[in-house]
């Protein structure tokens, strides 16, 4: 749908897309095989945009959220135990909110970050390095 989108005119020099991973699109996680694969294909394919739309002036991350407390969260069998342990390994103690997402699409979106583009960027108050 981007190349659709930019075609028709309706993004511009200082568009961004964004799109969302997360930790097991780099990591072996029981039981999360296909969507693994699919966040993989997705950083990939975020690393392709930024290359074709830079020259537009377009940038194209991923950003790879912390645990989040959301509907499709929850819907996973043994939620529970995930939240209790990403609580638990967070160096900040707590999860990530979908308020912290937020706030980094914002500051991403400031016209100074145009030459922030083709990166996965964490926003999880350092969960993932802690593994």
């Amino acid at each position: 749908w981007t190349q659709e989108v930019v075609a028709r005119g309706l993004m511009t020099r200082g568009g961004r897309v964004y799109a969302m991973t997360s930790s097991g699109g780099t990591r072996v996680l029981p039981f999360y095989g296909p969507v693994s694969a699919a966040k993989a294909a997705l950083e990939s394919h975020v690393r392709q945009l930024a290359s074709e739309l830079a020259p537009r002036g377009i940038t194209a991350n991923a950003i790879r959220a912390g645990v989040t407390d959301t509907p499709a969260l929850q819907k996973i069998p043994g939620h529970e135990s995930i939240v209790a342990a990403a609580k638990s390994r967070n160096p900040s103690g707590r999860m990530t909110t979908t308020e912290d997402v937020a706030r980094a699409l914002v500051v991403l979106s400031h016209p100074d970050t145009y030459w922030i583009t083709g990166n996965v960027i964490g926003v999880d108050g350092g969960e993932d390095i802690v593994g």
